[in-house]
C-alpha cells in the first residue's frame, strides 16, 4: 500500500512577496520584484512532499471568495484537493525581503473569523474529510496557525480523528496552541511522531526568551518530557536542533543566497517526512529536511530540486552532539 500524506491547513494564505534593496523603517521604498502564490505552512509544506515522490492530499478550510488560486497551484503539481470551501476570502500575507541584509519581514493577516455554527459545521466537514480519506500508516500533518474564532480544541480532536484511522501525526503549529494540544495528548496514548516550532513559536510554549542554544536545547527536552518521542525546533540561519528522548544534536547550515525565507520551516517537515517514509532514521531525516530548507530559500516558489541534489547537500551537513543534561 502506497503512504501517503495529509497535509491540514485550517489559516492558508496567498503570500505576496515584495524584494526590496534595503528596507528603511518609514521610508517610502520602490520594489524591484514581485511574487504572489498560495501559500501558508499547509500549502507549502504539500508541494514540498510531491516534489519528493509523496502522494499528497491537501485538507483544511479554504475560503470560497478566492479559492481559485490554491485550485490552479493544487492541480499544477497533482495535490489532490481536499479541502473544505468556507464562507470568506482566504487572508492574503506581506513579506518585504530585505535583499541586501538578506532578511525577510513578514506581515500576515489573522485570517477568516469562524463564528460558533461556521465552526461546528466547517470542523464536522473536515472530520469527515480525514475519517474517510486517511488509511493505516499515512501521516497526518496538522500545520500552521489557527484563525480567529478556532481554539486548540479543534486541533485535539483533529488529532485524535487521525489517529483513530492508523495514521502517524505530525505537528507544526506553534504558542498556547501547541502547548494546550501536546498537554491534552499526553494524557493519551496518542503522540506526534515529532512536532517542528520554529524558536518564537517555541519560546511562546516555553513561556520564556530562548536566546542561546542551550536555553533552545532545554526547551525542546521539556516537550519530549510530555511524551513526544521527537522535536525539531528550526532557527533560521542558525540551523536547527532535534532532540529525542536519549540525544540532541545541533545541526548548522551553511552560507548561501537568500531569496525569500518564507517556507523555510515548511521544507524542513516536508524533507524530514518524505525521509522517514522512506526509512530513515529521525536524526538522519531531520538533515535531509534541513538541506532542503537551505535549498527552499535560494528559490521563490516552494517545490523543492531532485532528490539526488538534496541529498548530496545533506551530505554536507555534520549534525553536532549536544552534551546530555548533568
Amino acid at each position: 500500500m502506497t503512504v501517503r500524506a495529509l497535509t491540514v491547513s485550517l489559516n492558508p494564505a496567498i503570500d505576496r512577496t515584495l524584494w526590496i534593496d534595503t528596507l528603511d523603517a518609514g521610508a517610502s521604498h520602490i520594489a524591484t520584484a514581485e511574487h504572489i502564490q498560495a501559500g501558508g505552512k499547509g500549502f507549502n509544506v504539500a508541494a514540498g512532499l510531491v516534489s519528493l515522490g509523496v502522494p499528497v492530499i491537501a485538507c483544511g478550510w479554504l475560503g470560497a471568495h478566492n479559492a481559485s488560486r490554491f485550485e490552479a497551484a493544487l492541480a499544477q503539481r497533482g495535490i489532490v484537493d481536499a479541502m473544505e470551501r468556507v464562507p470568506g476570502a482566504t487572508r492574503e500575507n506581506l513579506q518585504l525581503t530585505d535583499a541586501a541584509r538578506q532578511r525577510t519581514t513578514s506581515i500576515d493577516l489573522p485570517g477568516i473569523t469562524f463564528d460558533t455554527v461556521l465552526r461546528d459545521i466547517a470542523e464536522a466537514a473536515l472530520l469527515h474529510t480525514l475519517r474517510t480519506r486517511l488509511q493505516p500508516g499515512d501521516w497526518c500533518l496538522l500545520t500552521g496557525s489557527l484563525p480567529p474564532g478556532i481554539g486548540a480544541d479543534t486541533l485535539v480532536r483533529l488529532a485524535h480523528a487521525a489517529a483513530g484511522r492508523g495514521a502517524r501525526l505530525v505537528i507544526d503549529t506553534g504558542g498556547e496552541a501547541l502547548g494546550a494540544v501536546l498537554r491534552h495528548l499526553a494524557d493519551t496514548a496518542i503522540q506526534p511522531v515529532f512536532v517542528k516550532p520554529n524558536r518564537t513559536e517555541l519560546e511562546a510554549l516555553a513561556g520564556r526568551p530562548l536566546p542561546t542554544l542551550a536555553d533552545v536545547v532545554a526547551a525542546a527536552r521539556a516537550v519530549v518530557a510530555l511524551g513526544v518521542p521527537h522535536v525539531l525546533v528550526s532557527l533560521g540561519a542558525d540551523g536547527a536542533v532535534a532532540v529525542s528522548a536519549h540525544a540532541a544534536w545541533h545541526t548548522v547550515v551553511p552560507v548561501v543566497p537568500v531569496c525569500t525565507t518564507v517556507g523555510a520551516g515548511d521544507a524542513v517537515v516536508a524533507g524530514t517526512v518524505a525521509a522517514l517514509i522512506g526509512g530513515a532514521a529521525f536524526a538522519e531525516a531531520a538533515r535531509f529536511g534541513l538541506a532542503c530548507a537551505v535549498r527552499r530559500v535560494q528559490q521563490r516558489p516552494p517545490d523543492l530540486p531532485a532528490r539526488a541534489v538534496l541529498d548530496t547537500a545533506a551530505a554536507t551537513l555534520q549534525p553536532a552532539a549536544w552534551p546530555a543534561p548533568r
